[in-house]
C-alpha cells in the first residue's frame, strides 16, 4: 500500500508511493521489460557479523521489470540463507490482514461516509469498472479504501507485488522466512486516524483521482519507471508528490500523523529488527526487503544501523 512526512517536504521525500510502506498489497503493470538500471541494494557489514548481509529496496507494486531483480540484486537473494519482507506473506498473514481492515464498530462504510462521500466513491468506483458498487467494500474500515483506491485496477487484475514474489521464490528455494512486523503493527498507523480523518482521506484520494484522469497521468506507472532508474532522488520525489496530492496538500497534517506513525517510527522499528537478528544470527546472510522509502534519507533504516556500528555500502552495478 504501501503514503508519506513528518521532517517537512525534505522528509515527504521518503515517501515512494503508499505503496512504499505496507504489506505489498498493492500492484502495477505496464513496465517494459528488463529490470532496474541500478539495483536499490545495501551491504550490511559490521561487528559480529560473518558474513555481508542486505537491505533490499522494494516497491509495493508489480511488473515483469520490477520482479525481475537486477542481477547484484539477484545474486544477494540467491546467497541469502533467510529473506525478511516487512510483514510475512504468508497466507495466515494476508488473510489477518484483511481482518486488520475489516470495520469493528458494527457499522457499514456508506452509514459513516454519509450520502454525498458515498455518491463520490461510487462514481469513481464505476468509472474503474463500470460493474463495481460499493457492495465489496460495505465491510471495509474508511481508510482501508481509500489507500486501496488507486491500486484498485491493477489489484482486479491479480498481479504480485515484488515483496510477494520474493516471498514466495523464498519458500520456494527452500530459504528461511520472516516478517519484521506484525501487520497488526504494520497498520497501526492507519487504524489510530479518526473517523473524520479517515474520511478526509477518502475525500483528498478522491480529488487526486479525479485530476490524474482530467490531466492523463498515470501515477503508478510513472513510479515503476522511476523505480527502475535505480535514481534514489528521483524515487523519493515521486514519492513526495504522490503524498502530498493523496493528502490535500503540501504541509497536510494528516501526512504528518502519518508519516510519523507509518514511515518514522517504523525506520527505527525495522533498525532494532535487523540487529537483533544480526546478533542472534551472525552467520546466516540475511536479506532484509522493505519499500525503498525506509531505507532512503538521514533518518532512515541504514543511518540507523549505522549509529548501532554497522557499516552499510550501496551496491550500484
Amino acid at each position: 500500500m504501501r503514503l508519506l512526512t513528518s521532517h517537512g517536504s525534505g522528509r515527504a521525500k521518503r515517501f515512494a508511493g503508499v505503496a512504499l510502506c505496507c504489506l505489498g498489497l498493492l500492484t502495477a503493470a505496464g513496465a517494459a521489460p528488463g529490470h532496474p538500471v541500478k539495483p536499490l541494494l545495501w551491504k550490511i557489514e559490521g561487528p559480529g557479523v560473518a558474513k555481508p548481509s542486505y537491505l533490499f529496496g522494494t516497491m509495493h507494486l508489480g511488473s515483469e521489470a520490477l520482479v525481475t531483480l537486477h542481477p547484484a540484486a539477484e545474486k544477494a537473494f540467491a546467497v541469502a540463507t533467510t529473506v525478511h519482507t516487512e510483514a510475512p506473506l504468508d497466507a495466515a498473514t494476508q488473510v489477518a490482514a484483511a481482518g486488520v481492515m475489516m470495520r469493528d464498530d458494527a457499522r457499514n462504510l456508506t452509514a459513516v461516509l454519509g450520502e454525498a462521500l458515498a455518491k463520490r466513491l461510487v462514481l469513481e468506483l464505476k468509472s474503474i469498472n463500470p460493474e463495481l458498487d460499493a457492495a465489496p467494500f460495505e465491510p471495509l474500515k474508511t481508510w482501508a479504501v481509500a489507500y486501496s483506491l488507486p491500486f484498485l485496477p491493477e489489484q482486479m487484475a491479480g498481479i504480485k507485488p515484488l515483496d510477494l514474489v520474493l516471498w514466495e521464490r523464498a519458500v520456494e528455494a527452500g530459504k528461511k522466512t520472516a516478517g519484521m512486523q506484525e501487520v497488526k503493527n504494520q497498520m497501526a498507523g492507519f487504524n489510530e486516524l479518526t473517523e473524520d480523518e479517515q474520511s478526509r482521506f477518502l475525500s483528498t484520494t478522491l480529488d487526486y483521482l479525479a485530476k490524474t484522469r482530467r490531466d492523463g497521468v498515470d501515477p503508478l506507472k510513472e513510479a515503476v519507471e522511476i523505480y527502475l532508474t535505480g535514481d534514489l532522488d528521483k524515487v523519493n520525489a515521486v514519492g513526495s508528490k504522490w503524498m502530498v496530492d493523496m493528502t490535500g496538500g503540501e504541509g497536510n497534517p494528516l501526512a504528518k500523523k502519518l508519516m510519523k506513525r507509518i514511515l518514522d517510527e517504523r525506520d527505527v522499528i525495522m533498525a532494532d529488527y535487523i540487529a537483533g537478528v544480526l546478533k542472534k544470527d551472525p552467520e546466516g546472510i540475511h536479506f532484509f526487503a522493505a519499500g525503498a522509502a525506509h531505507y532512503t534519507g538521514k533518518t532512515g533504516v541504514p543511518a540507523h544501523l549505522e549509529k548501532k556500528g554497522y557499516r552499510i555500502t550501496r551496491i550500484e552495478r
